[in-house]
């Protein structure tokens, strides 16, 4: 398959799946990460650049990789899924996170029920790293991380992150066994501010419509919720998700300084 073909592929979760491979597009995200070294000879297929692009890489000293190829503007811009495409694209391998259910011991970890706003989780993982939380475990029936909409609005951190896809009802029972905290979080929930959360616990995150599922309720040690200031204004129905992440893992940091 030729590069046009392979790059318009990837654009479907189920060819990402069969090949291992998904796109990152734009220069300061590529740039970064591969003066960092997390873009590498491992893990990149391909990064196709603009002749001036790979140039001024090469000027600045950057690593140059043995597949970076020069891609004319026009076929850039076919190959792009963004209106307005950027200088460089590369094809990198997707990561196989494994995952042990030791993992939720060891720090805080992100639970997310039917994630379907690809934005939210870009922004979330993006969110996540910041904060130094590793693990996010999604519901089977959310949406693709590896999506390019997700991966363009992780900023890179997808390339840091285990994102996990697997049954929650399972998930929430191993943890009950093991005596991991299960945090829900909801609208009738007790004041995130006002209530102590151990560090090794899970925080769950619903739809972002419908919520958490109420099947999972019994193994919630408590439901959390972050108030509206002050109290009694009349306001939106609900933070953004993704707002409500970042919020949270603020707050919870912050306990730790």
């Amino acid at each position: 398959m030729n590069r046009q073909k392979l790059i318009k592929a990837l654009q479907q979760k189920k060819q990402r799946d069969n090949k291992g491979l998904f796109v990152l597009e734009g220069d300061r995200i590529i740039s970064d990460l591969i003066q960092s070294g997390e873009l590498n000879e491992g893990n990149v297929e391909y990064i196709c650049g603009t002749k001036n692009w790979i140039d001024r890489m090469s000027a600045f000293g950057f690593p140059t990789l043995s597949r970076m190829v020069v891609a004319p503007e026009d076929e850039l811009k076919k190959l792009s899924a963004f209106q307005t495409p950027p200088e460089v694209l590369a094809i990198v391998k997707t990561a196989i996170a494994s995952f042990n259910i030791e993992m939720i011991k060891e720090n805080y970890t992100l639970v997310f029920d039917k994630i379907r706003d690809p934005g939210n989780l870009g922004t979330i993982i993006r969110t996540a790293d910041w904060f130094g939380i590793r693990n996010i475990i999604c519901s089977i029936d959310s949406v693709d991380h590896y999506n390019n909409k997700v991966v363009q609005a992780s900023m890179g951190s997808i390339m840091r992150m285990n994102v996990h896809y697997m049954e929650l009802h399972e998930l929430f029972s191993h943890a009950n066994r093991l005596k991991v905290p299960v945090y829900g979080t909801a609208m009738d929930g007790v004041d995130l501010f006002d209530t102590p959360v151990k560090k090794q616990g899970i925080i769950v995150f619903g739809n972002e419509s419908a919520g958490i599922d109420p099947r999972y309720g019994s193994f919630f040690k408590t439901k959390l919720r972050i108030p509206n200031y002050p109290g009694s204004n009349h306001t939106v129905e609900s933070l953004n998700i993704a707002s409500s992440v970042a919020v949270t893992c603020s707050e919870l940091r912050r306990r730790e300084r």
